[in-house]
C-alpha cells in the first residue's frame, strides 16, 4: 500500500467523492477534499500533501491554473489538471502551471491510477535530479575553494607545454600576478620555465612511462628571469574538453629550502676543511717541534766538527754541505710551524705597500723570466699589526706560487693592495671560516694569469706538501695560510681553470686613530666636528679610508660608490645631510655634474670637491658657484679638519 497523500481541488461534491473513492482503493491516502484556490493554497502550504488532483476552472477568484503556479513557486509539489475540456487555449494557459498530467472529467479509474502514478514517478526522479544538482554544485564550489585557496600551485597543460589552467599560488611561484597571466604567458614551458629544456624531456619520458610522476625536482626561471627550483607530482590524463593528453599535478616551490640545504652542506664542508686544517695543523707543528730537536743536533754537532777540523781537510766541503741542508730544514720548520699558528711573531706597525716596495727587486728576481710583475698599489693605507718577517714570508710564497701557475708560458703577476670595508657575510666565506670582527681591512691580492685550478685542486690546496707538480715547493701556501690565521686575517681565493688564479689576504686596520692619517707635518689639535657627511668615491679603499678620518673627525658618514647613488640618498635625506664629499671624477655621473644636480635639489647644500688634479684648477673651474671646498688627493687628515673647521655648520666640541 502506498503511503503517499492526495490533495483534491474539486467545486464539484460529487466528482470529488468519486475521486476520493477511487484513490483509496488504489492504496492512496486522500485528505479532505477543498473547493477553493484560496483554501488549496493555504492547505499546501499547511499539510504538504504528495500530489494535487486540481480542477481547472474553480467557482473561486483564483483559478485551479492560477493556484497551481503559486503553489509550484512555493512548494514544489506536482499538480495534475481536472478538465472537462480539451480546448487548445485552456491547455496552452495551464501549461504556465508546469503541471505533471491531465485528467479529462469523467475520470476513469484506470487512468487516474496511471496518471497519478507517472506524476509520483516524475517527481521523484525530479527531486533526485535536483538534490544531485546541488551536490555538484556544493562539490564545484568546494573544488573551486580548494583549488584557489590551497598553499600548492595547482595546473593543468598540455604534454607539448602549454599552460591551460593554474590557480593563484601556481601564479606566484612562476612570477605572475593572476593565473590567466600565467596562462597567457606561458606557451612553451621547456624553454620559459625550466632552466635546463632537457630536464622537462626527462619529466615526460617519466610520466609517459609510468603514468605519474611524484617529487619531480627541477631548477626553474620566474617570469622576470629569477632563478627557482620546484618539487611536482603530477599524472596523465586524457582531456575531455579536446585538448589529447593533459598534466594534471601540484607544484612546491622548494627554493627556500633548496638555498637551506645549500648553506647547511656549505657550513659542513667548511667545518670538515676547518677540522681537516687544524688536524694538519696539529700534525705538522708536532713534527716540526720533533724534527727541530733533531736538526738542532745535526747542525751543532756539524758547526762543532767545522771548528775542529782543519780548513785543509777534505772533508770540511762534506760538513758545509751539512750545514746548508740543515738550516733550509730549518726553514721548511719554520714554515710547518707558520702553518699549525705555532710560530713566534713580534707584532708592529707595518705599511703594507711599503714593506712590498722594499721586496720588489728580491720578488722579480724569484719569478719565471717567462711573467711581467706588475704593481697597483694605494698609499696611505691603514697600518696592520704584523710581523714583518712573515708577511714578506707569506708575499714570498704567494708570488712563487703564481709564478709556478705560469710556468714556461708568458704571463703576467700584479700585486695590488688596498682597503676594504668588510662585513659579517663577506668574512663568512673566506678561507678560515673563523669569526671575524667586521670593519676595516687593508687587503693584499696577488693575481696571476696562468693555469688556473679546478675545484678539486682548489679543495686541497692549502694542505701541507700537496703540489700539483712532478717536483713541488709543497709548503708554501700551506704556511702562507698559517701565518694569516695567526694575524687574524683571512684569504679568498679566486681560480678558473685556463684564465687565472687570484688571492687575496685581508688583514685588520689597525684601530689606533693616529695610525690611520698619512703623514703630515702639521700637528693636529683636538677638535671634533658634529653633523651628517654624504661621501661619493668610485675607489672602495677610498670611501673606506675618508669615511674612517670623518669618524674619527666626529662625523656621521653615509658612503656611495658614484653620482646617481649619491643624489638618491641626498633627495630623500637632504634635510640631515651638512655636507657632501664628491670625488669629482666618477663613472654614471662626475661630481661636476652631480654638484649641479644637488643644487637643483638645495641651493645651499655644502659641497667639498676632492680631485687627483691641483687644487687651483678645480676651484678656478668653480669659481662663483658656492663650492665649500676642494680637497687635492692625497690630502692628510689635518687638511681636512682644517677646511671642515671652517664650515658654519659645524659645532667644536
Amino acid at each position: 500500500m502506498s503511503n503517499k497523500t492526495v490533495q483534491v481541488v474539486e467545486d464539484d461534491g460529487i466528482l470529488a467523492a468519486h475521486l476520493q473513492s477511487m484513490l483509496t482503493r488504489l492504496g492512496y491516502h486522500p485528505l479532505p477534499p477543498i473547493a477553493t484556490g484560496e483554501a488549496a493554497i493555504a492547505a499546501a502550504m499547511q499539510n504538504r500533501p504528495d500530489i494535487i488532483l486540481m480542477d481547472i476552472q474553480l467557482a473561486d477568484n483564483i483559478s485551479g491554473i492560477a493556484a497551481a503556479i503559486q503553489i509550484q513557486s512555493s512548494a514544489h509539489i506536482p499538480v495534475i489538471f481536472l478538465t472537462a475540456f480539451s480546448q487548445e487555449s485552456l491547455l496552452q494557459e495551464a501549461r504556465a502551471a508546469a503541471p505533471y498530467g491531465y485528467l479529462i472529467k469523467p475520470v476513469l479509474e484506470r487512468e487516474l491510477a496511471a496518471t497519478v502514478s507517472m506524476a509520483l514517478n516524475r517527481h521523484a526522479l525530479y527531486q533526485e535530479l535536483q538534490e544531485s544538482r546541488a551536490a555538484l554544485a556544493e562539490s564545484e564550489a568546494n573544488y573551486r575553494t580548494l583549488f584557489e585557496k590551497s598553499p600548492l600551485g595547482i595546473f593543468r597543460t598540455t604534454l607539448s607545454g602549454k599552460a591551460l589552467l593554474v590557480n593563484a599560488e601556481m601564479a606566484r611561484i612562476v612570477g605572475c600576478h593572476s593565473p590567466e597571466e600565467a596562462v597567457a604567458n606561458f606557451t612553451d614551458l621547456s624553454c620559459q620555465l625550466y632552466a635546463n629544456p632537457e630536464r622537462r624531456q626527462e619529466f615526460i619520458s617519466q610520466l609517459q612511462a609510468h603514468g605519474e610522476v611524484n617529487r619531480f625536482e627541477y631548477q626553474g626561471k620566474r617570469k622576470n628571469g629569477d632563478v627557482m627550483w620546484i618539487s611536482m607530482s603530477a599524472k596523465l590524463r586524457h582531456d575531455i574538453a579536446g585538448n589529447g593528453s593533459v598534466i594534471d599535478g601540484f607544484a612546491v616551490d622548494i627554493t627556500e629550502v633548496r638555498h637551506s640545504e645549500e648553506d647547511r652542506q656549505k657550513l659542513e664542508r667548511q667545518i670538515q676543511q676547518t677540522q681537516k686544517l687544524e688536524s694538519l695543523g696539529v700534525l705538522a707543528g708536532g713534527i716540526a717541534h720533533d724534527f727541530n730537536n733533531i736538526l738542532m743536533a745535526v747542525l751543532g754537532h756539524a758547526e762543532l766538527a767545522l771548528s775542529e777540523i782543519s780548513p785543509m781537510s777534505a772533508a770540511r766541503d762534506s760538513i758545509l754541505q751539512i750545514v746548508t741542508a740543515s738550516r733550509r730544514a730549518a726553514d721548511l720548520c719554520r714554515q710547518m710551524l707558520a702553518y699549525s699558528g705555532r710560530a713566534t711573531f713580534t707584532l708592529e706597525q707595518v705599511d703594507l705597500c711599503e714593506l712590498i716596495e722594499e721586496m720588489l727587486h728580491l720578488l722579480r728576481t724569484s719569478i719565471t723570466k717567462k711573467a711581467v710583475l706588475n704593481l697597483n698599489m694605494e698609499h696611505h693605507l691603514p697600518f696592520i699589526k704584523a710581523d714583518p718577517g712573515q708577511i714578506r714570508q707569506l708575499v714570498m710564497n704567494l708570488i712563487i706560487n703564481a709564478s709556478d701557475a705560469i710556468g714556461t708560458r708568458s704571463g703576467v703577476i700584479t700585486i695590488s693592495a688596498g682597503a676594504t670595508r668588510c662585513d659579517e657575510d663577506y668574512l663568512s666565506k673566506t678561507e678560515l671560516y673563523e669569526e671575524l670582527t667586521p670593519g676595516l681591512y687593508v687587503h693584499l691580492e696577488v693575481t696571476d694569469t696562468g693555469c688556473g685550478m679546478n675545484a678539486e685542486t682548489r679543495s686541497r690546496i692549502f694542505e701541507p706538501f700537496f703540489t700539483t707538480k712532478f717536483t713541488g715547493r709543497g709548503l708554501g701556501l700551506a704556511a702562507a695560510i698559517g701565518i694569516v690565521r695567526a694575524h687574524k686575517g683571512a684569504l679568498k681565493v679566486y681560480s678558473e681553470l685556463g684564465r687565472g688564479t687570484t688571492f687575496k689576504v685581508l688583514f685588520p686596520a689597525m684601530e689606533d686613530a693616529q695610525d690611520q692619517a698619512p703623514a703630515d707635518n702639521k700637528t693636529l689639535t683636538p677638535w671634533h666636528g658634529k653633523g651628517t657627511v654624504l661621501l661619493a668615491d668610485d675607489e672602495e679603499s677610498l670611501r673606506a679610508l675618508g669615511a674612517r678620518m670623518l669618524e674619527m673627525l666626529g662625523f656621521t658618514v653615509l658612503t656611495v660608490s658614484d653620482g646617481r647613488e649619491a643624489l638618491e640618498i641626498y633627495q630623500k635625506r637632504w634635510k640631515e645631510i651638512d655636507l657632501v664629499l664628491l670625488d669629482l671624477t666618477m663613472p654614471h655621473m662626475d661630481g661636476a655634474q652631480t654638484f649641479g644636480e644637488l643644487r637643483r635639489i638645495n641651493p645651499d647644500v655644502q659641497v667639498i670637491l676632492v680631485s687627483g688634479y691641483s687644487q687651483e684648477d678645480v676651484a678656478a673651474r668653480f669659481a662663483g658657484k658656492h663650492l665649500a671646498g676642494v680637497l687635492q688627493k692625497p690630502y692628510p687628515l689635518s687638511s681636512l679638519q682644517e677646511l671642515l673647521k671652517g664650515l658654519d655648520f659645524q659645532k667644536s666640541e
